[in-house]
């Protein structure tokens, strides 16, 4: 049934669509998709809720018109560093129309009545790369948003009856120096020259190998993201690509100038690599190369390509010697397939999937005992199966997290996943300037690594500072476009604004998570954000899915379970988890970190 209630109502549009179809169809649609990734989370953290797309543009509603505009200049601004360096007729602008009033809400969540109707027309009447509010919108934020307005006066238009009076805002860019001296290290460095490896095509007769494939790419990525001038897209990301027949499509959805494509062959004891790096604006080849090697030489395959494929993409780089593991014997290899085959299961997200996946970087860690990377998945699996709350055995999942995590670390500590886990292990036990530190070293050595911006996003989140953990959280997202754990920035996002009593930011947070993944986390933070505004049937459906999955779940172990560092964050989450519905105390405790009770 309808319901009625108040809000803004936000409508985005592209300036030239049709224009820019006809030109190059493929290419708008990847630039539209790349620059709605990025713009995306800027709704989100106003607390705005994306009611649908239409196709060249958007509809979103927020909480107030204050969030609203903030959310609508924080997107123009992105919009002009996206577009500054660009040709004009490459460049992408929004128009924006923001009203406020009510609004007829129907069951399957859209939205209509006059104040959409107003939106729309205000958006209409927007420049390009403006913004459009009404009156009453643009009275509510003066002095209270960046930007300079402008009153249109008041228009007819069409199909309203009575006349709306408009005004334009220009956003203020920021061209300040950026963040304070203390928060330099961890300002965003989304860096602009971006490569991105695309999945290497199988030509072996058997299909269970293009996990072997697979793997090859992501070590790729693994070693060329240690350079701080290079931004390299995850794997997921490139693998949902797999099917794009264009580069230059590919290089636009992917926000990336140079992409990498091949094959490889494994036939016995030997493998063949076919790689090719491609400038993907010009499809220009810029070096290609082909290795045959003995399986055992699969990491002296991996080190030449990366030493290649860094010369070609930046002559100012210098050779820097990718860190080697040796030679690898059969058994080391086997350690690997183990280990990416674990890795695949773990983005199932099921509790059969992850015991699999534990089982089997068990046995990796067994045949290869000093991989530090083995060790530290193996401590993420455990991380992610400790927060899910699925049963293996009696074991308890945060101190097999923390062995395999400082286990990993000391054998080596110069790995950025051995130190990012470590790193995630000292916040879990609320050693909170030992996370930092170690958050802040996993950073330097891969800066651009969307899974350590998590791992150091968490750190801050459970620190308290929301500042921080917001901007790597945006960094991570970005990075992260297609990546399974994209669910735990979600709930990361979701906790830092719950923690700011930004209840509407938090629930958007937790909804665009849910999306993706029934992830047991973003189900509690959506029952305690939705019961702080109110919502308690929305809160009540969240409560009764917690516990069919877990009957035991109290206010006590899930405010454990989030290991925040601060007495006041965990008593702010509790009271939220209370006005929920869920019963205080334990009945049958789980495990929990030793030292770690609240």
């Amino acid at each position: 049934m309808a319901t009625r209630r108040l809000a803004a109502v936000a409508v985005l549009d592209v300036v030239g669509y049709s224009r820019l179809m006809a030109e190059d169809e493929d290419g708008t649609l990847a630039t539209l998709k790349a620059h709605r990734s990025d713009g995306d989370p800027i709704l989100l953290n106003h607390g705005g809720r994306i009611v649908k797309g239409t196709g060249d543009g958007l509809l979103a509603e927020f909480p107030s018109a204050v969030e609203a505009v903030r959310a609508a200049v924080e997107l123009q601004q992105l919009m002009a560093q996206r577009n500054a360096d660009l040709p004009p007729t490459r460049r992408m602008l929004f128009r924006i129309g923001i009203n406020a009033g009510d609004v007829i809400v129907e069951d399957d969540g859209d939205i209509f009545g006059e104040t959409v109707n107003v939106a729309a027309r205000l958006e209409a009447r927007a420049e390009p790369a403006t913004i459009c509010v009404s009156a009453g919108v643009r009275d509510q934020v003066a002095g209270r948003v960046p930007g300079a307005f402008v009153d249109l006066g008041p228009t007819r238009v069409k199909n309203i009856p009575h006349p709306v009076s408009a005004w334009l805002i220009h956003p203020q860019h920021d061209d300040s120096e950026g963040p304070s001296p203390g928060a330099i290290a961890v300002r965003s460095t989304f860096a602009p020259f971006g490569i991105a490896i695309m999945p290497l095509v199988s030509l072996s007769e058997d299909s269970e190998q293009d996990y072997f494939t697979d793997g090859i790419a992501e070590d790729l990525i693994t070693a060329l993201s240690r350079y701080p001038e290079l931004r390299v897209v995850s794997g997921s990301s490139s693998r949902a690509l797999r099917d794009r027949p264009s580069t230059r499509d590919i290089a636009r959805e992917l926000d990336v100038s140079y992409v990498v494509t091949g094959s490889v062959q494994r036939s016995g004891a030997r493998v063949r690599v076919n790689a090719q790096l491609v400038d993907a604006e010009t499809g220009q080849n810029l070096w290609a190369e082909r290795l045959d090697r003995q399986i055992e030489d699969i990491f002296a395959v991996q080190d030449e390509l990366v030493g290649e494929i860094a010369a070609h993409v930046h002559p100012q780089l210098e050779r820097a010697e990718v860190r080697r593991r040796g030679s690898a014997s059969p058994d080391e290899l086997d350690a690997w397939d183990l280990t990416l085959q674990a890795v695949h299961l773990l983005s199932k997200f099921t509790p059969t999937a992850g015991r699999e996946a534990i089982r089997l970087l068990e046995l990796a860690r067994d045949r290869d005992p000093d991989n530090p990377e083995t060790l530290a998945k193996l401590a993420g699996a455990w991380s992610h199966i400790a927060f899910e709350r699925w049963q293996i055995d009696d074991r308890n999942p945060f101190q097999e997290m923390i062995t395999a995590a400082k286990r990993a670390y000391a054998l080596d500590p110069t790995v950025p996943l051995t130190v990012g886990v470590m790193a995630m292990v000292e916040a879990i036990a609320r050693h909170s300037d030992e996370a930092e530190q170690l958050g802040l070293r996993a950073r330097q050595i891969a800066p651009h690594d969307a899974l350590i911006a998590t791992m150091v996003g968490h750190v801050y989140m459970l620190r308290g500072d929301s500042e921080r953990a917001i901007l790597l959280y945006n960094d991570a997202w970005r990075g992260a476009r297609y990546e399974s754990y994209r669910v735990h920035i979600a709930y990361g996002m979701a906790l830092v604004h719950y923690m700011n009593h930004n209840y509407d930011a938090a629930a958007a947070w937790a909804q665009r998570g849910l999306e993706t993944s029934d992830f047991l986390m973003l189900r509690v933070i959506a029952a305690a954000s939705l019961a702080q505004s109110g919502h308690t049937t929305g809160a009540g459906v969240h409560v009764r899915h917690i516990l069919e999955r877990h009957p035991h779940a109290t206010v006590d172990n899930l405010t454990r379970n989030t290991a925040l560092m601060r007495p006041e964050d965990r008593s702010h989450y509790a009271d939220g988890l209370q006005k929920a519905g869920i019963r205080a105390t334990d009945e049958a405790p789980w495990a929990t970190v030793a030292g770690n009770q609240s």
